[in-house]
């Protein structure tokens, strides 16, 4: 059964927007974005009345909707909640809100049956003619960029593989690294990389893209074409997430800090 997801990814992007500046209120409206999440998974299990994180969690024990290990980091959850919730001037550190966040993104792409609610929203991309010298990924750490042509058309997937082979043969002629731009770096392949995929694409046809020799991601596009830039990207990691139970989550701190008396 799939759990409804509809909605629930730009809120979990909204929130994370809003983690450095207030990460309180991003830790509260989490805690209440996972039990809504729970709330309408439950009830397609057949709950009824009022409920809480903590029942709900109860409830889906022993059913096919969660594994125990996620059920186990709802009740961690649950108990930091609770603590919140009878602890007058407590909030929550910024490191178990970011993880609160990653957890419940993780349990949205779990359950995600379309490329819409798979992917990862709000992509960096990459403009051809940029200059290596401020290459997003040496400033920000991005493994991988889609890069865009003067009329926005994806031509490729920039990697740092392509950084280190390319600062290699500059050093060897003598060239300064930052005077080459991205189309200099990208390889003849580098559109191969990718298969641009529908909104409305299911998540088998999107493993079945990723398994393809050479494809390192999936963009999602309108209509499936490298036409336009993306609005969200596929990699083999997010297919993962349903695979891989939850290895790839951070464990939930149930750390708190007292909350100052000007912020309460």
């Amino acid at each position: 059964m799939t759990a409804p997801t509809e909605g629930f990814a730009r809120r979990a992007l909204a929130l994370r927007a809003m983690l450095c500046d207030d990460s309180a209120s991003a830790g509260d409206q989490a805690l209440k974005l996972l039990e809504e999440y729970l709330e309408r998974l439950t009830y397609r299990y057949g709950y009824v009345g009022d409920g809480s994180l903590g029942r709900y969690a109860n409830f889906l024990r022993g059913r096919d909707a969660l594994d125990e290990d996620l059920i186990e980091r709802i009740d961690a959850y649950t108990q930091v909640r609770n603590c919140l919730a009878h602890s007058c001037g407590l909030q929550t550190s910024l490191d178990l809100v970011a993880g609160l966040i990653e957890f419940i993104e993780f349990l949205l792409k779990r359950s995600a049956p379309t490329a819409e609610e798979l992917m990862t929203r709000a992509v960096r991309t990459i403009d051809q003619t940029e200059s290596l010298a401020h290459d997003l990924l040496i400033r920000s750490g991005y493994g991988r960029l889609p890069v865009l042509s003067d009329d926005r058309r994806i031509v490729g997937l920039l990697t740092e593989r392509d950084l280190v082979a390319t600062q290699a043969l500059a050093e060897r002629a003598n060239r300064r690294f930052a005077d080459l731009t991205v189309a200099d770096v990208l390889p003849p392949d580098a559109l191969d990389r990718v298969v641009c995929i529908a909104p409305d694409t299911p998540r088998e046809d999107v493993a079945e893209a990723l398994t393809r020799s050479g494809v390192i991601a999936c963009p999602v596009t309108p209509g499936g074409l490298p036409d336009k830039a993306p609005p969200g990207i596929i990699t083999h990691a997010d297919v993962l997430y349903r695979m891989q139970g939850c290895s790839r989550g951070r464990e939930p701190r149930s750390r708190v800090r007292r909350r100052s008396r000007t912020a309460a």
